[in-house]
């Protein structure tokens, strides 16, 4: 991963926003790590792996019974169990 330091990335936009496009670029202040800059297509990418994931533990939650379903009466219940602990608080 090509790295770079934010003041040569802000006197050298241009530069750093064509490097972003050929891969991830870490930027560095002092030093030290502060910000990965992504290509929209990779960020786009990781988007719809996260969404992928998710979709793929919720169902195995489903699949494992780990699920129930939200009721009305589920519902107020769980409120009344929050707003009791957030009395105590």
């Amino acid at each position: 991963m090509k790295t770079m330091s934010a003041t040569v990335a802000s006197k050298e936009f241009g530069r750093f926003i064509d490097a972003a496009q050929r891969g991830p670029v870490l930027l560095t202040k002092k030093d030290r790590p502060v910000a990965v800059t992504v290509s929209v297509a990779d960020w786009e990418e990781l988007v719809f792996l996260r969404i992928d994931r998710g979709i793929a533990a919720g169902l195995a939650n489903l699949e494992a019974g780990r699920l129930r379903e939200l009721t009305d009466a589920s519902a107020e219940e769980r409120l009344a169990r929050f707003q009791a602990r957030i009395a105590d608080v």
